[in-house]
């Protein structure tokens, strides 16, 4: 009996969709403001202020694509999913509740907007702790989960059970790294409001604050995806079925 290929194509698909979330959200940033400078468009001070640029319908369209595909991801368990599901209509929310703007009416959106902006960032940072997960640590509950996501924000990891544990355990650290980045984005970006204005018109803080925050969020995508690290197949291995891939929790 010949052997399925559905399965393959399935991981292959699965695959490719965490890597597709990874290079929209590193490539959003730098390709907004690189439209504004070919347009010579005034350069907004925020990723969030680029609603107000030739670029907006760029803007909504990443921000739309990174909600449904976060909200169409099919998590390992109901926190996975719930927190990927809270991710993507918060990115909806984003869009749709543009940052304060006096030429937008009513005033109240752009108030909501930061509430969608924070919900979407920490879950991002919740995301790359998930991501930390091994085999052995499936099926423990919520409340195991929890504590494994704060010991993973400290760098302490359960030992990666599989062929590459050393492999394993480098792509934990970058997930540490960037959930942490991704929380500095957030903290820094609050703070620079009420940092001198001497320092404020220094650089686009803001901008580059939430910037970290964005690309560290899509690295660790690409590195879930396999994008970078994956593990080396070795030579006399069987091709792994779809389940056995989608249940690692590299």
């Amino acid at each position: 009996m010949n052997q399925r290929t559905e399965p393959s194509s399935y991981v292959i698909s699965y695959l490719n969709l965490r890597r597709t979330v990874g290079w929209i959200a590193i490539l959003l940033p730098f390709g907004l403001r690189a439209g504004v400078i070919v347009l010579s468009s005034p350069v907004p001070g925020s990723v969030s202020g680029y609603y107000y640029s030739p670029m907006r319908n760029v803007l909504v369209a990443a921000l739309c694509v990174l909600g449904v595909f976060l909200i169409s991801y099919n998590g390992y368990d109901r926190l996975d999913s719930a927190i990927t599901n809270v991710a993507g209509v918060a990115a909806i929310g984003v869009a749709f509740f543009p940052t304060s703007s006096p030429s937008f009416k009513p005033a109240w959106v752009g108030h909501v907007h930061p509430v969608f902006a924070g919900v979407a960032l920490t879950s991002q940072a919740l995301m790359a702790l998930l991501f930390t997960r091994t085999n052995s640590d499936a099926g423990r509950g919520w409340k195991q989960d929890l504590r494994r996501m704060g010991l993973a924000l400290l760098f302490r990891y359960t030992v990666p059970q599989g062929p590459q544990p050393a492999r394993k355990m480098l792509r934990n650290r970058i997930y540490s790294a960037c959930a942490w980045a991704i929380l500095a984005g957030v903290v820094l970006a609050l703070a620079q409001n009420f940092w001198p204005a001497s320092i404020q018109h220094l650089a686009q803080w803001l901008y580059w604050f939430e910037t970290l925050a964005i690309m560290s969020f899509g690295f660790s995508w690409l590195v879930k995806g396999g994008a970078i690290l994956a593990d080396k197949p070795a030579a006399d291995a069987v091709q792994p079925s779809a389940t056995a891939v989608l249940a690692s929790r590299g």
